[in-house]
């Protein structure tokens, strides 16, 4: 086991050295891949709301009482993509494939340092590939139930997505980050009315310029050129006018010196983890990169398997 405290590096970088190009896409159905026309890709456009205050808690009940979170991380429908679009990870300089959400993990404990995350990492043919096949946790305590609800009934509110429709759709793009080439795959919720495609979140009010960082970093990873917040109270109500919708390339500028972040540090700190991954995971080798116990420490546990 080699153990890594990354709390001792700097990370400055340069933003002109990362670079986010939308290069396909795919729908996912209960985790297999559905091959759809490019023009029925996504299905859900956005148009500003323009009703009145918003009750995010409509629903919950029956929500709790039938919904199962099995979780979306798996690497297996970007591989399936790859193979099926016979995309040359080699001919085009490909270091690392992962799904967004390991990537904004990394990026964003920088700001959490006490939160807990796993994943694997298998080096083939000289790429290496980033795999959560974990099931996401479904919160137990009271308020995060309702937080987490809050942000899935605030999407099929804006989109009109139907409580049934279990479909997700996903941008797949060439993520560069300082000398390294990704394939990254990630969710889209929704295009606006000129094709934009969009991340929809909630927050709370009161911290929107402290938390927009995790939006921001999501939505960047894959693509999205949108973000739309719907700021809430504490109960979970959102006035029509506390929906913001922001230029994803235009919030690091707008309010990273409002809450105390910043853009270039977490992009710096993904960059540090993946040159580490790069000088430490040997050809052939499953991996185990983990963060827990409360403690800002990078595990690297290596076994002689590839998956």
């Amino acid at each position: 086991m080699d153990i890594w405290n990354p709390i001792k590096s700097k990370y400055i970088f340069d933003l002109s050295r990362s670079e986010v190009e939308v290069i396909g896409n795919y729908n996912l159905k209960q985790k297999n891949v559905i091959n759809i026309d490019e023009a029925q890709f996504q299905r859900y456009t956005y148009t500003p709301y323009e009703g009145g205050r918003i009750n995010l808690n409509v629903g919950f009940e029956e929500f709790i009482d039938t919904h199962e979170n099995e979780g979306h991380s798996s690497l297996e429908e970007l591989r399936t993509w790859i193979r099926e679009k016979a995309f040359n990870l080699e001919k085009e300089s490909i270091s690392f494939v992962s799904k967004r959400g390991i990537l904004r993990s990394i990026g964003y404990s920088l700001y959490k340092p006490n939160d807990d995350w796993s994943f694997k990492v298998c080096r083939k043919d000289n790429v290496l590939y980033l795999s959560d096949d974990r099931k996401d946790e479904v919160p137990t305590e009271e308020y995060l139930r309702k937080a987490s609800y809050w942000g899935i009934n605030f999407e099929r509110i804006i989109t009109g997505k139907a409580d049934e429709d279990d479909i997700l759709s996903y941008l797949v793009t060439k993520f560069q980050i300082g000398d390294f080439q990704c394939v990254v795959a990630g969710e889209t919720d929704c295009k606006d009315e000129d094709g934009n495609f969009m991340e929809i979140k909630t927050a709370n009010s009161r911290y929107y310029s402290e938390r927009i960082n995790r939006g921001w970093l999501q939505a960047y990873l894959c693509g999205n050129q949108k973000l739309l917040y719907g700021l809430r109270d504490q109960k979970g109500y959102v006035k029509a006018d506390e929906i913001k919708v922001e230029d994803v390339a235009e919030v690091p500028n707008k309010y990273q010196w409002q809450g105390n972040w910043s853009a270039s540090s977490m992009l710096g700190f993904i960059e540090s983890v993946l040159k580490y991954l790069q000088d430490n995971v040997p050809e052939g080798a499953t991996c185990s990169l983990r963060q827990n116990n409360g403690r800002y420490l990078l595990h690297l546990e290596c076994e002689n398997q590839v998956f």
